[in-house]
């Protein structure tokens, strides 16, 4: 049920003001990776690890429709609601370890990735956090709240001020 809450929440922030674009955004890639995600990230709610199992036949129709929607959001990962992607052309990565905060917004092209040894507690993500185009994020770190990464940024420290703007490579608060 939260999961279905966080999916209204996405679907508002994708409207914006005019709501009279759900005529056309249901077949949006936007839309369809989101919608795939959440679907996902229920299934493995009720059946926890025996999900993995349980996917293997669908998987490739899955599999379809994140290369539609050139949106890979692993299941495992925790993603509040408000999750807004502008352009899904230029592939959006987001790894099973990620736990992400409301209100994220994905400009294109982003990796949000963790190392082997990252650990689920980790690797967060506040809320109201912005990424440019193609920046990355590589875990484990912890970034505060009200984030702003610049474009072609590539994060691989955490950043626990808030209202901060990190740019460069590797990215240092400005």
């Amino acid at each position: 049920m939260t999961q279905f809450k966080y999916f209204i929440s996405d679907i508002n922030r994708l409207l914006g003001k005019r709501k009279i674009r759900i005529i056309h955004i249901w077949l949006s890639r936007i839309f369809v990776g989101i919608i795939l995600y959440r679907f996902e990230r229920s299934l493995f709610l009720i059946f926890n690890n025996l999900y993995g199992i349980l996917r293997i036949p669908f998987s490739p129709f899955f599999y379809l429709l994140q290369a539609y929607s050139n949106i890979d959001i692993h299941y495992k990962s925790e993603i509040k609601g408000g999750l807004l992607i502008l352009h899904p052309s230029l592939g959006i990565v987001i790894s099973g370890q990620a736990s992400i905060g409301k209100n994220l917004t994905l400009t294109g092209g982003n990796l949000i990735g963790a190392k082997i040894n990252c650990k689920k507690d980790s690797f967060v993500i506040g809320d109201n956090c912005t990424f440019g185009a193609n920046a990355t994020l590589i875990g484990p770190l912890i970034l505060s709240n009200n984030i702003i990464i610049g474009a072609s940024a590539c994060v691989v420290n955490s950043c626990i001020q808030e209202n901060s703007v990190l740019i460069g490579v590797p990215a240092k608060e400005d």
